[in-house]
């Protein structure tokens, strides 16, 4: 099958994805909006479509006056962008995919919808909402909205955090899971280098990554326990260099240099060689749409935790590969971190159920699966 992705940009959590859909004989076409500053190529080479000139010209005055200060400003593309509609259907034409996978509902999918359309090509929408959610808006343009854009999607997110409790499930929406190839079996994995539990984060140097949170976590528990952690980050901005001086700044007033490390800007294979290193991975964020970091970590044999309001929150198997915190709470992240560094045996047990987890339930075949049944049913109803 010949498959085009359409998304903003090509995110490494799609890497994976990708080596599933050339090993299993499907030929593979991925357009994006524009490129990120950390991206594997490994397996496919995002073509960069751009946006309209006209509506360039609108995002330069926007982000550069208008909204000079919000460090968000830049996200406004995302929903509102212009493609250069000929160029894009341009791209189709020649590709001539039997199935487009089209990500977020916005100005650019409902120009790539429409073109797919034309040419009789069945779209998927990808998008980070949860299966089960809060119920659907039903007001007028939210109408229009779902009417312009793909009937079916798929989603990594099955709900946010772990608990059901009032949320509604999406019929049309389908659950395909990030992927993660295993890495480090429990048998190969080296445990507690330089006799210390070693503590993993990742995110971008930004206030919502509770960075700050979770190193004040670590020196609270550095009295009773040897640790260490190492934060890895992007700074591709000024506004992400300000949030790291001043976690910096927190780690040397508080003489916590041997304690924490920081790293910026690391590509794939250098955040793998620390997974490796690492006893424990944290996700301590606050609004995490979908977080690939979690079967990354158990994927080479560590316990993964996880704030609540995370996307992947669900993939950890509570009690059995690692735990979810309550968002924002950092004495409830004191309390599951040390339910998992109390005991080195735990350490081990937890990431080898971890591992297993990732074999059995984030391949391929899991993500293939859900997009075959929803072909189906495009066919029946036509």
């Amino acid at each position: 099958m010949k498959v085009i992705y359409m998304s903003h940009r090509y995110h490494t959590n799609q890497t994976t994805i990708m080596k599933g859909w050339k090993e299993n004989g499907h030929e593979i076409r991925f357009l994006s909006q524009y490129t990120g500053k950390i991206e594997d190529y490994t397996y496919v080479t995002p073509i960069v479509v751009g946006y309209s000139k006209l509506f360039l010209a609108f995002d330069y005055v926007y982000t550069h006056f208008l909204r000079r200060k919000d460090p968000f400003a830049i996200d406004m593309r995302l929903k509102y962008g212009i493609p250069p509609i000929f160029k894009l259907a341009r791209y189709v034409k020649e590709f001539k995919p039997e199935l487009a996978i089209i990500r977020e509902r916005s100005i650019y999918t409902i120009c790539m919808n429409a073109i797919c359309r034309h040419y009789k090509i069945p779209t998927i929408l990808y998008n980070l909402s949860p299966v089960w959610d809060k119920p659907k808006k039903m007001d007028l343009a939210h109408k229009i909205v779902w009417k312009l854009t793909p009937e079916f999607r798929i989603t990594p997110t099955n709900l946010i955090g772990i608990d059901y409790s009032g949320l509604v499930k999406d019929e049309k929406g389908y659950w395909a899971p990030f992927l993660m190839e295993p890495q480090l079996s429990p048998e190969e994995k080296t445990y507690f280098a330089n006799d210390r539990i070693n503590v993993f984060c990742i995110g971008k140097y930004q206030e919502r990554k509770n960075h700050q949170m979770m190193i004040e976590v670590i020196e609270a528990l550095s009295y009773r326990y040897n640790l260490h952690l190492t934060i890895a980050g992007e700074i591709s901005n000024h506004f992400h260099q300000e949030y790291f001086d001043k976690v910096s700044a927190y780690v040397n007033e508080h003489g916590l240099q041997d304690k924490v490390t920081f790293l910026v800007n690391l590509n794939r294979g250098q955040v793998f060689a620390e997974y490796r290193k690492a006893d424990v991975y944290v996700v301590p964020s606050t609004g995490e749409p979908a977080s690939i970091t979690v079967i990354e970590a158990m994927a080479h044999s560590i316990p993964a935790i996880s704030g609540s309001d995370n996307g992947t929150a669900s993939y950890i198997d509570y009690g059995k590969t690692g735990y979810v915190f309550e968002d924002g709470n950092q004495d409830d992240l004191k309390d599951k971190l040390e339910k998992v560094i109390r005991s080195r045996d735990t350490i081990r047990e937890m990431g080898a159920a971890g591992y297993h987890h990732v074999e059995e339930n984030f391949q391929f075949k899991n993500y293939y699966a859900p997009i075959v049944e929803i072909l189906n049913l495009q066919r029946e109803n036509k």
